[in-house]
């Protein structure tokens, strides 16, 4: 009696090791799947960041150029004009005495 008794207690607690044992893998498995879609997401995140600063600085740079454009067409046509004053005024001068 007392050996079966035993046996049954074996079993028991044989069971029960495995229960846990299958229990802390399941919840191993979970953080593990938990931290990797954590760090899915903020990989994600650091992308779309990334993404946003490189279209905000590509915008920054294209109206600068065209600014400095703008500048550079209005210097050259204030010459332009002064240029063209200045022979006027010659051609006033000579045409004049």
């Amino acid at each position: 009696m007392i050996i079966i008794i035993m046996i049954i207690i074996i079993i028991i607690i044989i069971i029960i090791i495995i229960i846990i044992i299958i229990i802390i893998t399941i919840i191993i498995i979970i953080i593990i799947i938990i931290i990797i879609i954590i760090i899915i997401i903020i990989i994600i995140i650091i992308i779309i960041i990334i993404i946003i600063i490189i279209i905000i600085i590509i915008t920054i740079i294209t109206i600068l150029i065209i600014l400095i454009i703008h500048i550079i067409i209005i210097i050259i046509i204030i010459i332009i004009i002064i240029i063209i004053i200045i022979i006027i005024i010659i051609i006033i001068i000579i045409i004049i005495p």
